[in-house]
């Protein structure tokens, strides 16, 4: 391992991937230095136990429109998409348990004001989120000052609607609308062109394609265009101190071995943060944010089966529930491979709830529902039912213990000016990841972009110094 190099990267998801090959690019040294056996950070594409194809632990979907950087790998790699399933009805279970279909692209079967409301409380989060204005002072502190929750029931907001909005941020962060800022989903929403492309599984969504080699396979692609060694597994950063005013960094292992470099990039999710110690400590505003980010609970639990039976029945896969303990699940299969699966998302307090039981209660809750929402016999799903595959990162320290990414609850973000927690660097340390960027927050394109933009400070500054020298 080299001792000495001009940028260290910590932590190789594919903001640090993507930022080591800009910095590769323009001539520096550096070194990735990752916690983990792999690379990838939350994209983890896991083999079936059956062997037939790929299932996603982490991030799986994008499309190959306005999510541009991060399909342009899918292309240069030669990767296969496959584009989810919105053929047929989508399954709804009311609080009560009582369950019903409709058209994909349609509304549930609510009351016709029920229903209204819902559009409308949508549109205005959909206007207010495209809406400059909202996110400067002194709007943007006003809006951070409130709940998700609070701010939609102060708009109108009725209990159908309060529960819908409730469904988004269960299924995008794994929390309640009570738990986020409002500001904050706000910026999660322009950042994806509005809460319907972010909700939309067809073409331009959010949801449009997987891979058929899985998410994985674009950060070990990446990977394979750096300089062999360069990536250094299994080594986790254990404390950073700056040196000459942060001209110059000493960063110690776990193991115990250091490594110097003239700057470092963090990438590494906010709740993360508390593994290393940072000397001097981290300014203010930056400490503040890694410590009260948080995850919800979210979990994925995918099921495997034989046959793509809920099509059979006419429907796609999509399903939701105002009960629980799934809160929604879609379709991940990939046909040509035989390989027929739903992942299941199990969040926020009924999915603590959940993964409190033991693996035979688990299993036997999720068959349950999924009979229930597809309006099938519990014994012909356990007929179909293969097994099944259940996500890490609850477990995991170097995701910060949680999925798919920290939100900010009231409070936080709303007296920085837009983007500013994001863009600042500290002396010589800058910071990415999919957290940090006003585009596609929380998504594989975002932490494209935020690496990128933190490789191009990096090397503005270090253009700076040595016009100075």
């Amino acid at each position: 391992m080299a001792t000495s190099v001009d940028v260290l990267i910590i932590g190789a998801g594919l903001s640090g991937l993507q930022a080591a090959l800009d910095v590769h690019d323009a001539g520096h040294s550096f070194t990735i230095i990752e916690a983990r056996d792999r690379v990838g950070g939350k994209t983890y594409s896991v083999s079936r136990p059956d062997g037939k194809g790929l299932q996603e632990m982490g991030a799986a979907w994008t499309n190959d429109t306005n999510q541009s950087m991060y399909w342009s790998y899918c292309q240069k790699f030669g990767l296969t998409p496959v584009v989810q399933n919105i053929k047929g009805t989508v399954a709804c279970e009311d609080t009560d348990g009582k369950c019903h279909h409709f058209n994909y692209g349609g509304l549930p079967n609510f009351a016709e004001a029920e229903v209204r409301n819902m559009i409308d409380i949508r549109d205005l989060i959909e206007a207010t989120a495209r809406d400059s204005e909202t996110f400067r002072q002194p709007r943007r502190n006003e809006l951070d000052q409130q709940t998700l929750e609070q701010w939609i029931i102060q708009a109108g907001a009725g209990p159908r609607a309060v529960q819908t909005v409730r469904l988004w941020t269960h299924g995008m962060l794994g929390q309640d609308p009570s738990d986020v800022s409002a500001l904050a989903f706000l910026e999660l929403a322009r950042g994806g062109l509005g809460i319907a492309n972010l909700r939309h599984d067809g073409k331009d969504g959010a949801q449009y394609l997987r891979l058929e080699e899985g998410t994985q396979a674009v950060a070990q692609g990446m990977a394979k265009l750096l300089p062999s060694g360069s990536i250094k597994l299994n080594c986790a950063a254990n404390a950073v101190t700056a040196h000459d005013q942060g001209t110059k960094y000493t960063t110690r292992l776990v193991d115990g071995r250091t490594i110097t470099s003239r700057r470092v990039i963090v990438s590494i999710p906010g709740p993360a943060y508390k593994n290393i110690t940072f000397s001097p400590p981290l300014p203010p505003s930056r400490l503040i944010y890694t410590t009260a980010v948080r995850y919800g609970c979210y979990v994925k639990y995918i099921c495997l089966f034989k046959t793509p039976f809920w099509r059979r029945s006419g429907a796609c896969g999509l399903a939701q529930s105002f009960k629980g303990p799934l809160s929604h699940c879609r379709d991940t299969s990939v046909d040509s491979q035989s390989n027929y699966a739903l992942t299941c998302f199990l969040v926020s307090r009924p999915g603590r709830q959940w993964y409190a039981k033991s693996s035979n209660e688990r299993e036997a809750a999720i068959l349950e529902q999924v009979s229930s929402l597809f309006g099938l016999a519990e014994s012909a799903v356990r007929d179909e039912f293969i097994g099944s595959m259940m996500s890490p990162w609850m477990e995991d320290q170097w995701a910060g213990w949680g999925c798919p990414f920290a939100m900010a609850p009231p409070g936080i973000m709303g007296q920085r000016d837009d983007g500013q927690l994001i863009t600042e660097p500290f002396g010589g340390m800058y910071f990415v990841g999919t957290e940090l960027t006003n585009e596609w927050r929380g998504y594989m394109e975002g932490a494209l972009r935020s690496g990128k933009r933190g490789a191009a400070q990096l090397l503005q500054d270090l253009r700076s110094e040595s016009a100075k020298l």
